[in-house]
């Protein structure tokens, strides 16, 4: 096997055929978060990022994306915004291990990877596998509708009925046609109720990154920017990215004073309509936990967190340093 670690923007069009075809013959790895646009649109804005090119007698079987973080290990492209991580590969065995090593890594951090895969799986870390939410629309959106509790639907329904009566037509509009202008929206709603936002936020690259993957046009990874409004006025924004045949969510918000309303819950309705209207077969509504994803998730599939070390050594100090923390009891204070 042999590594060779490039920029994102110096693998040519053999490299993206072949990274094409690898997404197309593993489902899998179809997620916009994996193709190469998503990749190389960090790469133009964040100057650590690279790509591992994995070869086994001179034919490329697989690649990597990561960053390079100073002394520590490698993380994910695009890292935190990344919400789904792994080799893209042609389903050839890989030894993990083997390819960070070569590629000059200490290791290479993921928090989501799908728990399924064999290449990764000897790397997780132990009590980090959680069940990442889908919407599935193979089956075309009333069948989808009807998998749903029927008193969220109803309840959705009479809320949007409300508030048209209250503030005008609620309308939903797929794609902006003043990306900037909403995404800069969402951001502020946002940032107004998660200090993580704002922190993301305050590093000029993810604006960066964001605004260009918004107006992505690529068949592997493409930006739409979901507007709802009520009387014309914007209340809930979603940007999400589009493969050739699923919907990634990425970032969404709303404004506070439509929160008795659901927006998040009536935006992500009534995108699942049109995006089964447009042959769209899935929602990945990514693996954090909240509630509301999982009233609204006809599937799921697993995933986890975890490392791959250079050296055997350090994962085993890793792990050890792991066990005892998780054993440490939480000290509280009084008086």
């Amino acid at each position: 096997m042999r590594v060779t670690v490039v920029p994102p923007g110096e693998l040519g069009d053999t490299e993206a055929d072949l990274w094409a075809r690898f997404q197309r013959s593993a489902p899998d790895a179809a997620s916009p978060f994996l193709s190469l646009t998503f990749t190389q649109v960090v790469g133009r804005h964040r100057g650590a990022a690279r790509v591992a090119v994995i070869e086994d007698g001179g034919t490329i079987t697989a690649f990597l994306p990561f960053e390079r973080a100073g002394t520590g290990p490698a993380l994910p492209v695009g890292h935190p915004m990344n919400n789904l991580q792994g080799f893209v590969s042609s389903g050839a065995p890989l030894d993990a291990r083997q390819v960070i090593r070569q590629a000059g890594l200490r290791g290479w951090r993921f928090d989501n990877v799908r728990a399924a895969g064999d290449v990764l799986r000897p790397h997780h870390y132990a009590g980090t596998q959680v069940r990442c939410p889908v919407v599935d629309l193979s089956g075309g959106y009333p069948a989808y509708a009807s998998s749903l509790s029927k008193s969220l639907t109803s309840e959705i329904a009479r809320r949007r009925r409300a508030l048209g009566r209250q503030a005008g037509p609620v309308t939903l509009t797929w794609d902006s046609a003043t990306p900037e202008d909403d995404l800069r929206r969402l951001v502020d709603w946002k940032s107004g109720k998660y200090d993580g936002t704002r922190q993301l936020f305050a590093d000029p690259t993810a604006w960066a990154i964001v605004t260009e993957l918004a107006g992505s046009a690529s068949a592997d990874c493409a930006g739409t920017v979901g507007v709802l409004a009520a009387g014309g006025q914007p209340f809930a924004v979603a940007l999400w990215l589009a493969g050739p045949h699923e919907l990634a969510a990425w970032f969404a918000a709303y404004d506070p004073g439509f929160r008795r309303s659901s927006p998040g819950t009536m935006i992500l309705l009534l995108t699942a309509e049109e995006a089964a209207s447009r042959g769209l077969a899935h929602i990945d509504l990514g693996g954090g936990q909240d509630e509301y994803k999982f009233r609204l998730a006809n599937s799921s599939y697993p995933v986890a967190g975890g490392a791959v070390w250079a050296y055997r050594a350090e994962e085993a100090a890793r792990r050890a340093y792991r066990r005892f923390a998780h054993r440490q009891p939480t000290l509280t204070t009084t008086g």
